[in-house]
């Protein structure tokens, strides 16, 4: 429902001379698993945004990358409004959510989200009447730690065999399954959405 910030890191990488994939480790941590990196701590909600940038210089060091000292402001820009999104809200899974829920299902928002965006993402997601929302820094864990897909069994009351999870990123997906969730890998929204008919057929 959300896009992925992951476009963000072009310009980054092209400055620091690196890869996509390296700068992103170097300002979102390391995919697949749940560290100390000042990235998942944030989206645990155990350190403010703010706090994000000065703590990236020793993985950066580990790759012989120069920091400029505004990565975490080029993807979140602090600005006198307030943070400016990162992300735009697909509007054909918003409109496909509320469908599925009007059929019967049960819909759940389940995010990794800084603290700092979760009453904007609230806010511009008025429209949804999800079931249960699962924000990583309201419940202190993140995808793709075991502990998030419990909680949200717990909020939906529904155990895992009974969901279908939509996610960009495969190792969320792939904790997913261990947790015996069924999952669409959301590439390109509109292929997801016809992936997700067929199976609620």
């Amino acid at each position: 429902m959300i896009t992925s910030i992951t476009n963000k890191f072009v310009p980054l990488a092209e400055r620091a001379e690196t890869s996509v994939e390296v700068i992103r480790e170097i300002v979102m941590g390391p995919l697949g698993v749940s560290t100390n990196h000042p990235w998942h701590c944030a989206e645990r909600g155990e350190i403010p945004l703010d706090q994000i940038q000065k703590g990236l210089e020793p993985y950066a060091a580990e790759y012989s990358v120069k920091l400029f000292g505004d990565e975490i402001e080029t993807v979140y820009s602090n600005t006198k409004s307030g943070l400016t999104s990162p992300y735009t809200i697909i509007e054909p899974m918003i409109e496909k959510a509320i469908e599925v829920q009007k059929d019967g299902f049960s819909i759940a928002l389940l995010t990794n989200l800084f603290t700092e965006f979760y009453p904007t993402v609230r806010k511009e997601l008025a429209d949804v009447r999800f079931d249960a929302w699962i924000a990583s820094s309201e419940e202190g864990t993140r995808k793709p730690e075991a502990k998030i897909y419990e909680r949200t069994e717990e909020l939906l009351q529904i155990s895992g065999e009974k969901i279908l999870f939509l996610d960009d990123f495969t190792p969320n997906l792939i904790a997913a399954k261990e947790a015996g969730w069924s999952v669409i890998q959301v590439i390109d929204p509109i292929d997801a959405i016809k992936e997700l008919d067929d199976k609620l057929l």
